[in-house]
């Protein structure tokens, strides 16, 4: 009953002073805003990143790279450089938790030049037959090449949307093109295969998938480029499969430690945490304008309880205790923390759900949410800023001696 008749008192008090108020709430729930918008903003940014890469296996992907030796370079010579399409069967023949392989080489931008003669640059990937599910490479128009287009070293392509696009007006499907020494006929073109902020060396959108025995015929080095990619069916199984492989390769290449191997499920766990650190950071940084709100709450209470000495002093004649009096001034100062604490949560959360669809017109794959750790921490810290701002006046209230204050 005391509280409730606490909060009658506060809100009566705060409405006497609308503007005063109004600019302190304002203050609060500027800082809550902030909070709210931009943890939200990051969690979508790490919310889409997680499931671009979880649509290409996430943390059962394991990718064997081939790279410099960095000790018996010399035996180099005994066996054949880099990965070829045979390599893929006989590093994971029988290996067990093994769902998919797939093999490609990322060549880098190139300049293409279609049959009408209009020229671009784009990404040029030479990969199996297997690469297109293995990286969710979903077909829009047309076909993908086959197991036996690629051996036979068919001139064969499948083209990204984009590409098409800056290309050719009409169906690209049965075009010529040609990149670098290869000229080789559309076959399919590549739905949107957006993935924002996954990077494997290619474009998702704008790229040209020849088969790897077409290029590594006409482009010799292609099988140094070459990555093996493995998916397995659990990724506490990435362990058991790396060793086995591992194995088989340093047998293969005689000691030479011409491979790197990258386990997704380590990748993912140090990527989230960095994210989480970075929101925590945009939080922090936010927060400093919840602080400045903080300051302005103190500084409207120290006012009010100057203006009121002579209110305080009547108060305690009629038997309040200074306990009275505080929890009084402190109820005011976290009615106005509180209450723009709600206001700022409640805007920034709006606003998040506002942006998402805006900024998925840009990025058709991101993902809208928001952060409801950073909700309630807004809220939580909101009214904590009512207590700790507010403790000092409430204090200097309580402390007031009535004689003299009701002579003021």
């Amino acid at each position: 009953m005391m509280w409730t008749s606490h909060l009658v008192i506060a809100a009566k008090a705060l409405v006497a002073h609308k503007l005063r108020s109004l600019l302190t709430v304002t203050s609060i729930m500027i800082g809550a805003f902030a909070i709210v918008l931009m943890s939200s903003l990051a969690e979508s940014g790490l919310q889409t990143l997680s499931r671009g890469i979880e649509e290409i296996g996430g943390a059962r992907l394991l990718l064997f790279v081939p790279k410099v030796p960095e000790r018996a370079a010399r035996k180099q010579g005994m066996y054949t450089l880099g990965f070829e399409l045979r390599d893929k069967a006989r590093y994971f023949d029988q290996v067990p938790h093994v769902v998919e392989t797939a093999m490609y080489a990322s060549l880098g931008t190139k300049d293409i030049l279609s049959s009408k003669g209009k020229q671009e640059r784009t990404s040029l990937v030479a990969s199996d037959e297997s690469f297109f599910a293995a990286y969710g490479m979903r077909i829009g128009r047309g076909r993908a090449f086959t197991e036996e287009e690629n051996k036979r070293h068919a001139r064969v392509c499948v083209v990204g949307h984009k590409l098409a696009e800056k290309l050719w007006d009409g169906d690209p499907l049965g075009q010529n093109v040609t990149i670098g020494v290869l000229r080789c006929r559309v076959v399919g073109v590549l739905a949107n295969n957006e993935r924002f902020g996954v990077g494997f060396g290619f474009d998702w959108v704008d790229l040209l998938i020849a088969p790897l025995e077409t290029v590594a015929e006409l482009l010799p080095r292609t099988r140094f480029e070459t990555t093996v990619v493995a998916k397995t069916d659990d990724a506490t199984q990435n362990d058991a499969v790396k060793r086995i492989v591992n194995a088989r390769l340093v047998a293969r290449h005689r000691g030479v430690d011409d491979f790197t191997i990258y386990d997704f499920s380590s990748i993912m766990g140090k990527f989230e945490m960095i994210f989480l650190i970075m929101e925590a950071v945009v939080g922090l940084i936010a927060g400093v304008a919840l602080l400045i709100g903080g300051i302005g709450v103190m500084n409207m209470m120290l006012v009010s309880v100057s203006e009121r000495v002579r209110e305080i002093g009547i108060r305690k004649a009629l038997g309040a205790t200074p306990r009275d009096i505080g929890a009084q001034f402190l109820v005011e100062a976290m009615l106005l923390s509180g209450f723009g604490g709600l206001l700022g949560t409640a805007a920034g959360a709006l606003v998040a759900l506002v942006a998402a669809p805006l900024v998925a017109s840009a990025i058709p794959t991101w993902v809208g949410s928001v952060s409801t750790g950073a909700a309630t921490a807004a809220l939580l810290v909101s009214l904590g800023l009512g207590v700790g701002f507010g403790w000092l006046p409430a204090r200097r209230a309580g402390g007031l001696d009535p004689v003299v204050a009701m002579r003021r």
